[in-house]
């Protein structure tokens, strides 16, 4: 009679729903289920942050290129910008400051006699590093930077070069995720005043 009551509970317990059991398992792998899923979500966010942080990066280095190119190389005695005074040519320690200044000395990848512009942007923190440089039979070279010691474009009679190499790196951050974009290019003088992006060639 015992036994024949115990299979009726079980019988009207397992017509009527789930044992406590079956609740908790089902419970158990909802939460891993879940959890699962919001990681996934994590990691897809975290990727569409960088991505867009580095695009917005490169995008920014090369928009400085293009404003660049859009300058006169030299504008010497003139009010207008020009592309050497737009990258802080001046080889005097007291008028550098955290946001422009000389290198001496090589630095961040760069030669000895490098001239450094800084800036934050909304992509990131932007540093202009340009170099003059002269075309040799083995491409493009650095002038010397003893030759540069205390040069000042805005009142030097003539360049150290008709030529710079100028670096545009931007660095950016997406939460734990950090890089820098860097762009290079020859931007030369041309006869008619305006400058242009050039590939290193040999001279002439």
């Amino acid at each position: 009679m015992a036994v024949n009551e115990r299979s009726a509970s079980t019988a009207a317990r397992s017509s009527s729903g789930m044992t406590l059991v079956e609740v908790v398992v089902a419970a158990a792998l909802v939460l891993l289920v879940v959890t699962a899923a919001s990681r996934t979500g994590g990691v897809v966010l975290a990727a569409n942050a960088r991505d867009g942080c580095r695009g917005a990066a490169e995008a920014a280095a090369a928009s400085e290129l293009a404003a660049l190119r859009g300058l006169p190389f030299s504008a010497a005695g003139q009010s207008v910008p020009s592309v050497v005074t737009a990258v802080f040519p001046r080889a005097d320690p007291a008028a550098a400051t955290a946001q422009a200044f000389f290198s001496p000395g090589a630095r961040d990848g760069c030669p000895a006699g490098t001239f450094f512009t800084v800036r934050q942007t909304p992509a990131g923190l932007l540093t202009v590093a340009a170099t003059f440089v002269t075309g040799t039979a083995c491409g493009w070279a650095p002038v010397a930077a003893a030759g540069l010691e205390g040069f000042d474009a805005s009142v030097a009679p003539v360049l150290p070069a008709d030529a710079l190499l100028v670096r545009v790196t931007v660095a950016w951050r997406a939460g734990a995720s950090a890089g820098a974009i860097t762009r290079a290019a020859i931007v030369a003088d041309r006869p008619d005043g305006l400058c242009r992006l050039a590939a290193p060639a040999a001279a002439p």
